[in-house]
């Protein structure tokens, strides 16, 4: 294996150059380090990114980006229906590894000079190493993976770093560690599409409940794992301390197949509210909008409130103050560094950065335990400092 000085050589002005980080939509957001980095470097080459189709939304209209590949999908079938058409399975399965043969043709056709990938699966292992570029840089992961790169990027430290500042590790051999540790501040701001259209449908939302003027807050209380959510009802009482202390409006943020989980938390808040004299209009959800619309939205929300999941890194990237909530993650790489406007919220004590998706002690304790006095003391904390 190559020395990291003598790529630095034999790579100094790649021409054609493919960024692999197909999801999710936290990593994509944060990743867009790696092409701000690598556009700022190399002005003039022809910068691709691979993702999943998931990251349309974000990655449509990258300014640091020439294109952008969707590797093809399979949709995987419920049980009951493989077994009552398997013809028809096994017909849909040849027909999705037609479309991944024709991609992989596709890609080795293109001619890249540098891969840089940084999720580093045994797909995106073969991918690169099937791509036929001289430079391939990747994570030290598994012997099994290894083999497909040329240089290898330690990953050691990466949980007490940002992830968009760990991520530029990737490039010490073109760029050198003095850069990748200590980047300019811009890089490590993820980007997210906005235009016209996007303004003014918030505009027109924003006019149809009323809340020109006013002061609001995003709750997101959603995520696809259970045992990164904090409690519903925690949420509920939260929402209601805040507009009673603040007379803050509430507004729910929810995305595909949430919906069910947000409503019945707005509906519950709603309950308290009257009972407590507060209007039911202070707790509104809206519609499903775009990820370009949530980050419009919440640039002009007072605050982001949620747990660590992928509309967190929209709100940021949308400029928006955030809280953030955690359980069984590491805050570091998953929180701006801006502690003037970031903050994440997590237990001192106890059960808890197991980085688990499944609760090994069955108590759910690190986010069940979290009071709302705790998060509330955060929104304090941010409840002052100036909007950007």
């Amino acid at each position: 294996m190559k020395r990291a000085h003598q790529l630095a050589i034999d790579a100094q002005q790649p021409a054609r150059i493919l960024i692999i980080l197909p999801r999710q939509l936290g990593d994509i957001l944060l990743g867009s380090s790696l092409s701000f980095a690598l556009r700022q470097s190399f002005p003039s080459a022809h910068i691709s990114w691979l993702s999943h189709p998931m990251g349309r939304q974000l990655l449509t209209g990258h300014p640091a980006l020439n294109e952008v590949r969707y590797h093809p999908v399979w949709k995987g079938k419920p049980w009951r229906n493989i077994v009552r058409s398997p013809l028809g399975h096994a017909l849909d399965f040849l027909k999705h590894v037609r479309a991944e043969i024709n991609f992989l043709r596709q890609i080795r056709a293109e001619k890249f000079d540098l891969i840089v990938d940084s999720i580093c699966t045994p797909r995106t292992a073969i991918l690169a190493r099937w791509s036929g570029a001289s430079q391939r840089f990747g994570l030290k992961t598994r012997w099994n993976r290894d083999w497909a790169y040329t240089w290898l990027c330690e990953t050691k430290n990466w949980s007490s770093l940002y992830a968009a500042k760990a991520r530029l590790a990737l490039l010490k051999p073109l760029l050198g560690a003095e850069k990748c540790e200590n980047p300019p501040a811009h890089w490590l701001d993820s980007w997210i599409p906005s235009n016209c259209e996007t303004k003014n449908r918030i505009d027109l939302w924003f006019d149809q409940e009323q809340l020109q003027g006013k002061t609001f807050v995003l709750l997101s209380p959603t995520h696809r794992r259970l045992l990164r959510r904090w409690p519903a009802q925690a949420y509920v009482t939260l929402a209601l301390r805040l507009a009673k202390e603040f007379n803050w409006h509430i507004v729910w943020l929810w995305g595909p197949g949430e919906l069910d989980l947000v409503n019945s938390a707005h509906e519950l808040l709603q309950k308290e509210m009257s009972q407590q004299s507060i209007p039911k209009s202070f707790s509104i959800i809206p519609p499903l909008f775009t990820l370009p619309e949530v980050a419009e939205l919440s640039g002009r929300a007072h605050l982001w409130i949620g747990n660590s999941n992928g509309l967190s890194h929209v709100a940021v990237a949308g400029g928006a103050k955030t809280v953030q909530i955690h359980g069984p993650t590491t805050p570091a790489p998953w929180t701006h560094p801006d502690k003037n406007k970031h903050i994440a919220l997590q237990r001192s004590e106890g059960c808890l950065r197991c980085e688990s998706n499944v609760c090994r002690k069955k108590t759910h304790e690190c986010l069940q335990q979290l009071t709302v006095d705790e998060v509330f003391a955060g929104v304090l904390q941010l409840k002052t400092a100036s909007k950007h």
